[in-house]
């Protein structure tokens, strides 16, 4: 008779892979897509979008890649990954009649790819682009993304996350912790009409000096650590002194609070130096503007007096849009000479498709999120106006070519 065999714990090579998730799916709209360019091997890319902890973009060729197999006449589509790490996917895309659901649908389908950092995958002949031209909805072209990856696989231990971010909210507005102390409030210019102040009732906060040195730089310079007398703070509500002090200590002010209190944060935000705060502000202000022509130029003086290069944008391509109500109708004396030449420069982005990106060393031309997106990379500070931040990046350029240069 044999012996039974007992059966000990499996051994495992690398990582196993965790369960399959759920299909997730983005819609790329390829905009005016019959004006974009149809040479062979001539991209247009969309912007970046974020998956499964990576970021992506769609590469399209309207004329056709270059790639060997690529044929006359036919739409090449690309899928890449443009984060550091590497990723196994499953991916395809899906390009559906707008109207006519009886139609054929064109659709990729693929095994689980490994996408490497910076790689595409597709496909080299997507489709005719005579066919192509047929499936567009007023003039876009729509295609889907349909993305699934394995989900982390279960750890059997627990490891906890850095608590710094949780400690450090642990001494907010806390006396014990704190060594400066501010008296907000007092007199506050109203809402409804800004020439009017009303006095408001004063109320404490304390904070640590160090923390606001590297979060409020101009906050920190108007106190010192350990000083007795509390610092007073004019012009700022308690309640949006205190969204500010709280996001200082790593903590999120809600979309709610941001889309009810946007003005008054861009102007302590600004005020303080508080600068990521003042964009969140802003983008929740551009978002929830309705740009008219009878309050476009309002808004527009409006921005410009902040350094809100994203909301200013807005109103620079609804007036690139709307230049026939406009003329005649507003007048432009009052405004600065630079606000011109950015409205001339949404007339002429205009003319190109707004999905076509604009070349990489083609500053002029590029949207402000491209620009800080930019700078944020080079680690630069993305606050500023649209010329500004141009300059900051040509004289980053220039001094990273004279640096290559020396060595």
């Amino acid at each position: 008779m044999e012996a039974a065999v007992k059966v000990a714990e499996d051994v495992h090579v690398g990582a196993p892979p965790g369960p399959l998730s759920d299909w997730v799916m983005r819609k790329v709209h390829f905009h005016g897509f019959a004006g974009l360019p149809t040479a062979r091997g001539v991209s247009v890319k969309s912007p970046e979008f974020s998956c499964f902890g990576h970021q992506w973009l769609v590469v399209l060729y309207p004329g056709g890649g270059r790639l060997e197999g690529s044929k006359e006449g036919h739409v090449s589509v690309y899928l890449h990954n443009q984060s550091p790490e590497s990723i196994q996917a499953y991916f395809k895309f899906v390009l559906k009649h707008p109207t006519d659901q009886t139609k054929r649908s064109f659709e990729t389908g693929y095994a689980i790819q490994s996408f490497v950092a910076r790689e595409g995958k597709g496909r080299h002949n997507f489709a005719k682009r005579e066919t192509v031209l047929t499936y567009l909805n007023n003039g876009t072209l729509t295609l889907e993304v349909h993305l699934r990856s394995h989900k982390k696989a279960e750890s059997n231990g627990y490891v906890p996350s850095n608590p710094c971010s949780g400690n450090l909210l642990k001494g907010f507005n806390n006396e014990e912790m704190s060594d400066v102390t501010f008296e907000v409030g007092g007199e506050v210019e109203s809402a409804a009409n800004r020439r009017k102040r009303g006095k408001t009732i004063t109320t404490r906060f304390h904070a640590f000096h160090a923390i606001l040195r590297l979060n409020a730089p101009s906050l920190s310079d108007m106190c010192r650590p350990g000083d007795e007398a509390a610092v007073p703070i004019n012009g700022v509500e308690p309640e949006v002194f205190k969204m500010l002090l709280y996001f200082c200590y790593g903590g999120k002010v809600s979309e709610d609070e941001l889309e009810a209190n946007a003005k008054a944060i861009i102007e302590a935000a600004d005020r303080f130096e508080v600068i990521n705060l003042k964009l969140q502000a802003e983008a929740v202000l551009t978002e929830q503007t309705e740009v008219t022509v009878d309050n476009m130029l309002d808004n527009l003086l409006y921005a410009n007096s902040k350094n809100l290069a994203l909301f200013q944008e807005k109103i620079m391509d609804f007036v690139a849009e709307n230049g026939d109500r406009i003329v005649g109708n507003v007048s432009f004396d009052d405004v600065p000479g630079n606000l011109i030449s950015d409205i001339l420069t949404a007339v002429a982005r205009g003319k190109r498709s707004i999905s076509e990106s604009a070349p990489e060393d083609d500053l002029k031309f590029m949207r402000v999120g491209e620009l800080r997106k930019q700078l944020h990379d080079k680690g630069l500070c993305i606050d500023g106006s649209r010329d500004a931040m141009i300059a900051l990046l040509g004289e980053n350029s220039a001094s990273d070519e004279t640096g290559a240069l020396e060595t």
